[in-house]
């Protein structure tokens, strides 16, 4: 009986994220198309991809949960193992898309014109002294 809850639980929670990432492929599609029409397409490429980042990062996060939820039934200790290996790699995966979105979210340094490049010296969109 909890065997097959749990089951019934993971399978669900595995469609939700199947959904999720089908319907985001389909937006991000969306989206380059129209800018292609539009002729705008180097400009939103960027933007188009952080947010298929940012949506698989949370689906990632479904599979690992229903991952989590598979080991309460999993009795053998290969079983397990198998299990622990799916949920680090989707935990890798997941981390560097996470360190990919904050790389690309944090403002860029330039240096002001005329003067000799420096760290920290001054961040895009600032009027140089």
């Amino acid at each position: 009986m909890l065997e097959a809850t749990v089951n019934l639980t993971a399978r669900a929670i595995e469609l939700v994220a199947a959904l999720f990432i089908a319907g985001s492929v389909a937006m991000v599609l969306f989206d380059l198309g129209s800018a292609f029409v539009r002729r705008g397409l180097a400009e939103r490429t960027t933007d188009a991809r952080l947010r298929l980042a940012e949506r698989l990062v949370l689906s990632i996060e479904f599979l690992i949960a229903a991952d989590i939820l598979k080991t309460i039934v999993t009795p053998t200790l290969e079983g397990i193992g198998l299990v622990a290996g799916v949920i680090v790699i989707r935990t890798v995966l997941s981390l560097s898309i996470a360190y990919e979105l904050r790389r690309a979210s944090t403002p860029t340094r330039t240096p002001c014109p005329g003067t000799m490049p420096a760290p920290n010296r001054h961040v895009a969109g600032e009027t140089c002294p």
